[in-house]
């Protein structure tokens, strides 16, 4: 359907226009206005279309939630693993302080023993 009433220009037409000089522009004024229409509505959202994107951006907005999640899960294992090591690494070092410091006071011990002899 067209926007404009053709039949009020085709009016104005005739009386500057031969009747059938009038009539055929008016059918190709219509048939243009008709294309023009098509062409906008093939632009034109529909409620459908709207409908159909906002499903769309739920899904999207659900499948980002889920991958962060997943990420965050897997983000909290990765850092529990790398507390254990950094555990594991502590308790080995003061393992190694603990064996160094007592070979340490054996030679002090040792050295103070020596020289209480030697000094009596």
């Amino acid at each position: 359907m067209p926007i404009i009433n053709t039949l009020e220009i085709y009016e104005d037409l005739k009386s500057q226009f031969k009747e059938e000089e009038a009539r055929t522009l008016t059918k190709a004024l219509e048939k243009s206005l008709e294309e023009y229409q098509k062409r906008q509505e093939s632009f034109l959202a529909t409620k459908d279309d709207i409908a159909n994107l906002r499903a769309e951006l739920k899904e999207d907005i659900n499948n980002v939630r889920v991958a962060t999640k997943d990420d965050i899960v897997n983000l909290r294992t990765e850092l529990k693993e790398d507390i254990n090591k950094v555990r594991n690494e502590l308790a080995n070092a003061k393992a190694e302080i603990i064996k160094w410091l007592f070979i340490f006071l054996i030679g002090q011990g040792a050295s103070i023993v020596g020289i209480l002899k030697f000094i009596k």
